[in-house]
């Protein structure tokens, strides 16, 4: 790659390896966001464009020393405009501030990551998951022939088809909702090479739910997706729990990601007692 920052890489396939990086979700969103990227003195630098706002994630990798080298060759890319920075988690907010210590950094709400502790969303005991394990018993009584399966190329063309359905169901007043299922479409055809893990429930022979994550370090995965059939009660936290207990035996944190301001969502994931939040911040280098 050339040393300055040009962008000019399209995101047209897994870079660097999932079971190394949360990576999978710059791949699959990369027609939405127009992902491009480049190294730049041993730094990853990877460019978004969403809704015609350009912003870049936080440099990764190479010497800490060097970084003013590469904010340096931003700001000639950036022609004057700052350089707006998103997800920058405190490691890295501690990295800018040691180079750059007037920077100000805006705290992103929105996009900070639910943390759980695997064992208690599987096994669902304790009073603070009263609620939850109360759906999960009912959903065990109205199907007590249910089952539980880990996604493998011998059923994803049913995730698939079970996919359609549920956006189609959505589509309708949100046509918007095209783009997640674009994405989910793209994860889901390059299952295996992505390194992602995932498993479904089935009832009556049919595929209806199922979630899918990576694991991105020796003690953490990170869930991105989780589908249900919203008819069935107690369904989206049967497939929580049961993946949580068969899928990720390895780990002991389950990051659930980010609320993104949605009102339901955020009560749903603080519903599920995270045991930690991981912030994220902007922030503008001028």
């Amino acid at each position: 790659m050339a040393d300055k920052p040009i962008f000019d890489e399209y995101l047209s396939r897994p870079y660097l390896k999932a079971s190394e990086c949360a990576f999978s979700n710059l791949f699959i969103w990369k027609e939405y966001c127009h992902t491009t990227w480049c190294v730049s003195h041993g730094f990853l630098l990877v460019k978004i464009v969403r809704k015609e706002n350009e912003f870049f994630l936080p440099p990764l990798g190479g010497d800490p020393a060097e970084l003013h080298l590469v904010i340096e060759e931003m700001k000639e890319y950036t022609q004057g405009r700052p350089i707006e920075i998103h997800g920058v988690y405190e490691a890295t907010k501690a990295t800018l501030l040691a180079t750059y210590p007037d920077l100000e950094f805006i705290e992103d709400r929105d996009n900070w990551d639910y943390i759980y502790l695997r064992e208690k969303l599987a096994s669902l005991s304790g009073r603070k998951y009263h609620g939850q394990k109360n759906h999960f018993n009912a959903f065990k009584k109205a199907h007590p022939d249910y089952s539980y399966e880990p996604m493998s190329a011998a059923n994803l063309p049913e995730c698939l088809a079970f996919s359609e359905q549920w956006f189609a169901q959505r589509m309708v007043t949100d046509p918007t909702i095209v783009h997640e299922r674009d994405a989910l479409h793209m994860a889901l055809r390059n299952f295996d090479a992505l390194g992602l893990r995932g498993g479904a429930i089935r009832i009556n022979g049919k595929i209806e739910a199922f979630s899918y994550g990576t694991k991105i370090n020796e003690d953490t995965a990170v869930l991105h997706v989780e589908k249900a059939n919203v008819n069935i009660r107690g369904l989206y936290v049967a497939i929580n729990k049961e993946f949580a207990e068969h899928g990720w035996q390895d780990v002991v944190y389950l990051n659930r990601e980010e609320d993104m301001g949605m009102e339901g969502l955020r009560k749903a994931k603080e519903d599920l007692h995270p045991e930690m939040m991981w912030k994220k911040y902007s922030v503008f280098i001028k």
